[in-house]
């Protein structure tokens, strides 16, 4: 058992220890837009060839493959780590009722998010729109146009949920949003108005690009409730020490805060 010197002398608390992650998660998520880049050319075959399973299997424009299953699964750890790290603090007295329900919240967004990765339910708006709208007369998809309204709900609701989070969480869920549609909503109708067509260049590298900032933003989604963590070592003994980083206007008790992890 250790004594008083030894649970209240620490090394410096670095609580960026989840930016690793981060950055592994976003090497990843590179390595894979660049392998869906670099097949086609080693196949010997143009940007608008689509006939080789193995190209199907790495190209992140198909939603039944490896780059899809990449996004989904990220999503999915999101949702897990917001119930699981939001569960943690609430038992341990670091959020209240508010923080709680807020964490389960977007933990059910992004498991909803994953579920429609998953499944594409996304690319059957269109009928949505055709079925209550119509004739699309604007030149885009018109998931595209549903989206975006759905998209601003999105980031909306974890704007309202994160402010109760602590800072560096809720910048990472905002800021992973952003990059997420950026590329889901913006980047995805860059060649419509521009007109690219399908088999050209342009159109490759602008889906391309469209999927990693996708990925990108499901890695900062990912890490996010771990930054509400701070790990730290003791100078005495081995193990460490994980403390919770306080949501803005909450008290918490200082003899709860530290849970030692053998």
């Amino acid at each position: 058992m250790r004594n008083t010197q030894e649970t209240t002398s620490y090394r410096s608390a670095e609580n960026d220890w989840w930016r690793p992650l981060l950055w592994t998660l976003c090497a990843v998520s590179v390595a894979l837009v660049a392998v869906s880049a670099i097949v086609p050319v080693l196949l010997g075959v143009g940007p608008g060839h689509r006939g080789s399973l193995v190209r199907l299997f790495f190209d992140v424009a198909d939603e039944r493959n490896l780059p899809a299953w990449w996004n989904s699964g990220l999503l999915l750890l999101a949702a897990f780590f917001c119930a699981g790290v939001g569960q943690l603090r609430r038992r341990c007295g670091a959020d209240g009722r508010a923080g709680w329900l807020a964490w389960w919240g977007i933990a059910a967004l992004l498991g909803l998010m994953s579920l429609d990765e998953f499944a594409g339910f996304h690319e059957h708006l269109d009928r949505v729109w055709d079925a209550v709208v119509g004739e699309n007369p604007l030149r885009a998809y018109e998931w595209l146009m549903l989206g975006v309204p759905l998209g601003l709900a999105v980031v909306v609701f974890v704007w309202l949920c994160s402010r109760t989070l602590p800072r560096t969480t809720a910048r990472l869920l905002m800021g992973g949003l952003l990059v997420l549609f950026t590329g889901a909503l913006v980047l995805e109708a860059v060649p419509l108005f521009l007109d690219l067509p399908r088999n050209s260049v342009g159109f490759v590298a602008a889906y391309h690009a469209e999927e990693l900032f996708e990925f990108i933003g499901s890695s900062m989604l990912a890490v996010a409730p771990l930054a509400s963590l701070g790990v730290r070592r003791p100078t005495v003994g081995g193990g460490l020490e994980v403390d919770w980083v306080p949501a803005p206007r909450v008290r918490t008790d200082p003899d709860r805060q530290a849970v030692p992890m053998r």
